[in-house]
């Protein structure tokens, strides 16, 4: 089975669904029935140990100017399924994804599109152009159709769709005692409490109210992840770690290797995750401090209070009041051992994957 994965960013870029798709790419290669290739923007080459995985870094600009690449990929590699993702921040505002589906379409191949987030009334010409095209649908969360725009139901009308969750894009990391000391006096400076957030630092994450829900008098933040220095709202969260009461309290670490980042969480005495629009089983930053045994707090439409499997506290969206609690209650607690986390979720959600590609073919 050959299967050629869509994805405008792949790493190094940065982007959630391009480490997504790297993750999938390799355990789906890990399968010797399966041979995967990766159609992406120029800068997006991988690591050097890819595997199986044939990349092909070819598109500039997703712009329509750049549709005889894809055919010529498409037919020289011959792939018997082309998978889709949607969206990624290496598309930008091209058409050509949007078309995608038609084109693979009218070259005899079998469309699945993978779902990663919701779609807005304004964007119900593109929703129309990827969905008008024979194809299955994965979505990486739960009740997708229920929490669909009703007025956009019609674009999953007959269309065969999988539940395949999400999984942490981060390694799980194991060190011994001497490192983790070492490495939590080095971010602790001379506070008492570690308090981390990692990911991009966008209005949609919340990142401010960690500056009312941590303690100055106690606590270090660590902000770990992608910053614009030129928008408005990182100027917002620089300005107010830069005075007091927070003015030496707080690290903006920037992007870091993910073995860095798991680094960190193994050592953290609280991940705030602190989402404006809530966070669920498809936010792989979940996913990723979980996997390293941290308390996490987070926020949620659909689930509230303690989960004490995964060492996560839900809050109400907004609710610091709730979420200073939390912190107090929870703050250091580490994940025990649990047969159901410490497993290869990549591994599970390849054989879903393919499961879904071996029954599409078959039709």
């Amino acid at each position: 089975m050959r299967v050629l994965l869509v994805t405008g960013s792949f790493p190094p870029m940065r982007c959630g669904v391009g480490d997504y798709s790297q993750n999938l790419a390799e355990s789906l290669a890990a399968d010797n029935r399966v041979q995967v290739g990766i159609l992406t923007s120029i800068l997006g080459r991988g690591k050097d140990n890819a595997g199986n995985v044939e990349i092909f870094p070819v598109i500039k600009k997703w712009s329509l100017t750049e549709t005889l690449k894809v055919i010529k990929i498409i037919r020289h590699w011959s792939p018997d399924i082309v998978h889709i993702q949607y969206p990624t921040q290496g598309y930008g505002k091209g058409l050509l994804p949007w078309v995608l589906p038609m084109i693979a379409f009218l070259m005899r191949k079998k469309v699945v599109q993978t779902w990663h987030e919701g779609y807005s009334l304004g964007s119900v010409l593109r929703l129309f152009l990827i969905s008008i095209i024979p194809s299955e649908l994965v979505f990486v969360r739960p009740r997708y159709k229920e929490n669909l725009h009703p007025m956009l139901l019609w674009a999953l009308w007959k269309k065969k769709s999988a539940f395949i969750p999400n999984a942490s894009t981060i390694p799980g990391v194991n060190l011994d005692e001497p490192k983790k000391i070492a490495l939590k006096s080095l971010y602790l400076k001379n506070q008492k409490r570690l308090i981390v957030f990692f990911g991009f630092v966008y209005p949609s994450k919340g990142v401010e109210l960690l500056f009312e829900i941590a303690n100055p008098a106690s606590d270090q933040i660590v902000i770990a992840g992608e910053i614009d220095m030129k928008g408005d709202y990182s100027h917002e969260i620089m300005r107010r770690a830069s005075v007091e009461p927070w003015l030496g309290k707080v690290t903006i670490t920037g992007f870091l290797p993910v073995a860095d980042v798991a680094a960190l969480l193994a050592v953290a005495d609280a991940v705030i995750l602190p989402f404006r629009t809530g966070g669920g089983e498809w936010n792989t930053s979940i996913h990723g401090a979980v996997l390293n045994g941290a308390f996490v707090i987070t926020t949620s439409l659909t689930q509230s209070g303690y989960d004490n499997k995964h060492n996560v506290y839900f809050a109400k969206v907004g609710n610091t009041q709730e979420m200073r609690l939390a912190l107090s209650t929870y703050v250091g607690r580490r994940r025990i051992y649990d047969a159901d986390i410490d497993v290869d979720e990549w591994r599970k959600i390849a054989k879903q994957h393919f499961s879904l590609y071996e029954n599409f073919l078959s039709k």
